[in-house]
């Protein structure tokens, strides 16, 4: 009854020994270490530079922050068949079913009813959270 099972230790040392034979032209043969010796990576830039906070947390900033009133600010969209227009916090719909909807990325920027830019993709202004190109420009007087 045993006799039927094939002894597997004599198929694990034939594979190896097809394995060995087996060699491939067109593959470059590398030592083992030397694969390992890597040179270092160049530092990634996205990690040293200030990121430009995205539209959503500049809204959001100005809706539930007291300290900001909504209504003193206009979010100006790039609409895709009439151009740059402008919408007061009050009409800008968020949800995603709105028939009114304005996905965030299509907001150019964020400005304050006296023409105060707060916000800026192009530019890379924001004076809300201080990131992008505005945390630096807070640092000029230093020169």
């Amino acid at each position: 009854m045993a006799t039927d099972i094939p002894n597997n230790t004599n198929l694990a040392d034939n594979a190896s020994e097809i394995a060995t034979e087996v060699s491939f032209p067109h593959v470059e043969q590398i030592e083992p270490s030397q694969h390992l010796k890597r040179e270092p990576s160049p530092p990634d830039l996205k990690s040293t530079e200030n990121r430009l906070r995205p539209a959503g947390d500049i809204i959001n900033r100005i809706i539930w922050d007291e300290s900001f009133k909504p209504d003193k600010y206009v979010i100006v969209f790039l609409d895709r068949f009439e151009g740059e227009l402008e919408v007061s916090f009050a009409g800008w719909k968020k949800e995603s079913t709105d028939e009114e909807f304005i996905p965030q990325h299509r907001v150019l920027y964020i400005r304050h009813i006296n023409g105060d830019i707060v916000w800026d993709r192009r530019r890379r202004v924001d004076t809300i959270f201080n990131s992008g190109n505005s945390a630096f420009s807070e640092l000029a007087f230093l020169n």
